[in-house]
């Protein structure tokens, strides 16, 4: 692993997650996860852009891989490592958004949660307003293929609030 993968590894252990990679829930949860670590400030140097499923980035996904395949190996190359103090009581503060209790429904409704959040904090973010509307944010979600409906959309802006996500 190199340094960016072994922060991806610490930072999903910070939130209580696994690097899994086995299916298609597993690599949704991680590139939401991430985008949303990176929202509240823990910098990990992946870049989104908008896809298929909300926020998105390939280099996330091919490291996801390698950690994945390096962790099933045997091979750790995190031990040792820590993110830095502010990196860490970000994490502890957002890990809340992230708690599963590890069953497939459980991960698909987390895997959905996730997608939700991440998409509308993309969509709403380049705003930079105070006043983000929840219906031009459904809108804008059922415009490229989301079935979310406003109620959703505005329960997932009160979360971003709550745990820091937006300014």
């Amino acid at each position: 692993m190199d340094r960016q993968q072994i922060a991806l590894k610490l930072a999903m252990d910070g939130v209580g997650l696994n690097v899994r990679m086995s299916d298609f829930h597993d690599r949704l949860i991680l590139q939401k996860a991430v985008y949303l670590i990176q929202a509240a400030g823990v910098h990990l140097g992946y870049h989104f852009r908008w896809y298929i499923k909300g926020p998105y980035c390939s280099d996330l996904a091919d490291d996801g891989f390698c950690v994945a395949a390096e962790l099933t190996s045997g091979d750790n190359q995190s031990s040792g490592w820590a993110l830095d103090q502010a990196s860490q009581k970000v994490l502890a503060n957002i890990k809340p958004v992230f708690q599963n209790s590890g069953g497939e429904d459980e991960r698909r409704a987390l895997a959905m949660r996730l997608e939700l959040l991440a998409s509308v904090h993309f969509l709403a973010c380049p705003k930079q307003t105070t006043d983000i509307k929840a219906k031009e944010i459904t809108n804008l979600l059922r415009k490229y293929g989301k079935l979310f409906d406003e109620k959703q959309v505005k329960e997932a802006i009160d979360d971003l609030r709550r745990f820091s996500l937006f300014n």
